[in-house]
């Protein structure tokens, strides 16, 4: 679980700092990105972001609770609640890029290297690029 501070800050400058992390992560290359993301998320933070994306999308593909708790080993109350805001419409902006016709898997391979060079090889790297622009490698 992740620790934030009880001492609530104005809205605006919760805003303006806000804005700044998303410059600074997105502002540049994806190498860069995810140098930045490791550089400032733990282990644990990265898994936690990588979960949470896999609930919001396997709900989205219409996943039975009891799957996505045995196959992320997420609690019932973590899938709840993120089904509830996935109702409401809170994920949209992010199911529209995730509905391409790729597998869980496929996504989670490409949310993970962050745009990395394949530590694979070349054959996986070809992988990675394609599932990057949805084109058939040449």
């Amino acid at each position: 679980m992740t620790h934030v501070s009880k001492y609530k800050i104005p809205q605006s400058v919760e805003r303006k700092i806000v804005e700044a992390f998303m410059r600074s992560l997105f502002s540049t290359s994806a190498t860069r990105g995810k140098a930045r993301i490791y550089s400032i998320l733990t282990s644990t933070e990265r898994i936690m972001l990588a979960k949470r994306l896999a609930v919001i999308l396997m709900l989205d593909k219409d996943e039975s609770y009891y799957r996505i708790e045995q196959t992320l080993n997420v609690s019932r109350s973590t899938v709840r609640r993120l089904h509830r805001r996935l109702l409401a419409g809170h994920f949209d902006p992010l199911c529209r890029i995730f509905n391409r016709n790729l597998s869980l898997l496929d996504y989670l391979e490409l949310f993970l290297s962050a745009g990395l060079p394949s530590r694979a090889g070349p054959r996986h790297q070809k992988r990675l690029d394609m599932l990057r622009t949805g084109r058939k490698p040449s």
